[in-house]
């Protein structure tokens, strides 16, 4: 082909350490390792001769003309990132062709250094033997042999080295993982050659015995399972979110099962890139399978290599390849769920087999748009906000009947980052969750975003338990409405206990979920259950240390506990800048914290100098203040302009512990009333 080349090249390949993890935990953080490291790259790869192929963000793909100028270009990267601010990085380096198509870049030489580098941890340079071979006679470099490792999709096994020089790491063999193939033990493999040979021989004896054994599955565990995020092997960036969108949509179908236990997307997510052993995921996500795989896209088409383990026994329980045209994605995605639900022995209804083949959309730009929204929104920032609407929005330029970017966008809304007040955003989201359901009136998704302005908004609590009961009668594995239904169930005072319950079985799905985890310990806090909360909010924050609302509740259940220091040093981690400050405002949560603790005068000061900047307060946190000043008639004055503005915390008036002191009075019991409470 006329844009097609080959090229023989030094190839270097570089990713930062627990990327997605630090992404998570303090964004700003990884956003300024990422321009640092970004910084630092593209200055001495081009001072080194080489030249930065692809930019993946978290990682980069670049090429040299020698193999020791690759090296010495990663021995100064490693050198540079090891000050302030320090970028974890791993780096592989690899000699062998590249291929050149129409834009594109492919190659065995491309993949086995993508290898090569997964193998190693923070500070690291790995090689190959071919760059070993070019190095071994120079003083400069110090490489050690870590062994011979047999790589996922490569034939033969490959001798990879690490570079000892000072400052670096090398990795000890025992702690090694990366893309490597399952290697199973002598014993495992003899069992294997006996049961062929048996297969063979009941072949011979009788087809029908044989077809018998053929179709039976050892698999005992429960029919519980996560689809980790797919190995992307496709060399650009720009299909990253079509990648991640697959695994998303196999989980997304497989969760329409109810005999089954599927793991959510955002605790899945947590372990993209992960080193962690996958047994050991499987154990933090309580699953008795995983699915793992690869995907690899050339133009229209697209493979993929898919395989189910058993997570007890690490034995394969099924697995394929399939080689598709894109636009045949979607049949592909729902053909390998069912195929999971069979393997698990798990009961398919027919309603269920329609629900799962049914297409989102048949055009597959606006789902590539939809996906790139999703992963935009999963930020939960303002910036991530305006991508993720700007993206559902192409997604419905394409497909004006796209419900589940409608109900993506009614869930924008709801979380509402851009500032908006609960009277401009939450009417807003109804629209879109009530446009998704005249296109799809069986999607969860938009019958919980539903579900929740009918409470939160509306007031209307029994049509609300109506409609969360529908969105998980439809999809028993979506924890967000589990969520939902749980909070009406306690904050309506109807069953507090199995709100709690329900919101426990929602975690179940997700339990990495830095919200459902916050919620749960907030929900404790409103049972005045605050040992619970205590506990359960500091669990949040090891998930999310920088997650604002986890820290403002906390200090609240800290005050219950009249645990007066502590709480005002957690109050120190409250920020500012964030886009929840509205949820918990810094200087009227510090106000409400000097009343509680003692110091009313202070506390009074305070308040009355912070309500000057109003439109960054909550009128319900100023209630709060009053409530802990005593001034019982200016706390329900407040109230009464909390309810009049729609202020996201009446959601929760009737349950919360600060609110305890007026419960009695008249004017509190008529706004309840008026609430439907």
């Amino acid at each position: 082909m006329q844009n097609q080349h080959r090229q023989l090249a030094a190839i270097l390949f570089t990713d930062i350490v627990g990327y997605t993890a630090m992404m998570q935990q303090d964004e700003q953080n990884a956003v300024a390792v990422t321009k640092r490291y970004t910084s630092v790259l593209k200055q001495l790869v081009s001072s080194h001769g080489g030249e930065i192929l692809n930019d993946y963000g978290d990682g980069c793909l670049c090429s040299f003309s020698s193999a020791t100028g690759a090296v010495h270009c990663a021995i100064e990267i490693q050198e540079q990132l090891r000050s302030e601010p320090k970028v974890p990085l791993r780096i592989g380096v690899h000699v062998g062709e590249i291929l050149f198509d129409e834009g594109k870049i492919f190659g065995d030489g491309v993949n086995v250094t993508s290898r090569i580098q997964s193998l190693g941890q923070a500070n690291t340079i790995l090689f190959s033997k071919e760059v070993f071979d070019k190095l071994k006679n120079q003083p400069d470099f110090k490489p050690v042999s870590l062994g011979n490792f047999e790589f996922k999709n490569v034939d033969e096994p490959m001798e990879v080295f690490a570079l000892a020089n000072d400052g670096l790491t090398v990795p000890k063999k025992e702690e090694i993982s990366g893309k490597l193939k399952e290697v199973k033990k002598k014993a495992t493999q003899k069992k294997w050659i006996v049961i062929a040979l048996a297969l063979i021989v009941v072949i011979f004896s009788g087809f029908f015995i044989a077809k018998a054994l053929n179709h039976k599955n050892g698999f005992k565990g429960d029919r519980s399972v996560v689809i980790l995020p797919f190995d992307n092997y496709t060399n650009d960036p720009a299909e990253g979110s079509l990648i991640d969108g697959i695994t998303d949509e196999i989980t997304t179908q497989l969760a329409k099962i109810a005999d089954m236990k599927v793991i959510g997307r955002t605790s899945a997510v947590f372990f993209k890139k992960s080193k962690t052993p996958l047994d050991q995921i499987a154990t933090v996500l309580g699953v008795s399978a995983y699915l793992e795989g690869s995907v690899q896209k050339a133009g229209d088409k697209i493979h993929i290599n898919a395989q189910l383990i058993d997570a007890n026994t690490q034995e394969h329980i099924w697995a394929n390849s399939y080689n598709r045209d894109l636009k045949d994605i979607f049949s592909m995605q729902s053909e390998v769920s069912q195929e999971i639900a069979r393997q698990l022995h798990a009961k398919l209804t027919d309603e269920e087999k329609d629900k799962i083949n049914k297409k989102p959309t048949d055009n597959i730009e606006a789902y590539k748009f939809y996906t790139k929204g999703r992963l935009f929104a999963d930020r939960r920032t303002s910036a991530g906000f305006d991508s993720a609407e700007a993206n559902y929005n192409k997604a419905l330029e394409l497909d004006p009947n796209y419900a589940l970017a409608y109900a993506g966008l009614a869930d924008l809304y709801i979380v509402n980052l851009k500032g908006l007040s609960q009277k401009e955003a939450i009417p807003i989201a109804k629209d879109f969750a009530t446009k998704a359901l005249t296109l799809d009136a069986a999607l969860s998704e938009a019958l919980t975003s539903l579900g929740f302005t009918q409470c939160a908004y509306d007031y209307n609590w029994a049509k609300s338990k109506i409609t969360l009961k529908k969105a998980i009668q439809y999809n028993a594995n979506y924890s967000r409405a589990y969520l939902f239904y749980g909070n009406l169930l306690q904050y309506t005072g109807e069953n507090p206990r199995a709100g709690i319950d329900e919101l426990k079985k929602g975690l179940s799905f997700d339990p990495l979920s830095g919200n459902l985890n916050y919620v749960l310990g907030r929900n404790y806090y409103f049972a005045h259950n605050y040992d619970s909360a205590y506990e359960q909010l500091k669990k949040t924050l090891a998930l999310s240390p920088t997650f604002h609302l986890a820290q403002g509740n906390l200090v609240f259940v800290l005050l219950a506990q009249k645990k007066y220091a502590e709480a005002l040093h957690a109050l120190e981690s409250l920020d500012t800048a964030t886009v929840y400050k509205r949820l918990y405002n810094k200087a009227t949560t510090q106000s409400y914290v000097h009343a509680v603790s003692g110091d009313k005068v202070l506390a009074k000061s305070e308040l009355e100098k912070s309500i000057t900047k109003y439109q960054d307060q909550s009128p319900y946190n100023i209630a709060q203040v009053y409530v802990a000043l005593g001034d019982y008639a200016k706390a329900l004055d407040w109230l009464e302009q909390a309810y009049q503005v729609r202020d996201v915390w009446m959601y929760v008036l009737n349950v919360d512990p600060v609110f305890d002191p007026v419960r009695n009075e008249p004017r509190f019991k008529t706004l309840l009333k008026k609430m439907n409470l």
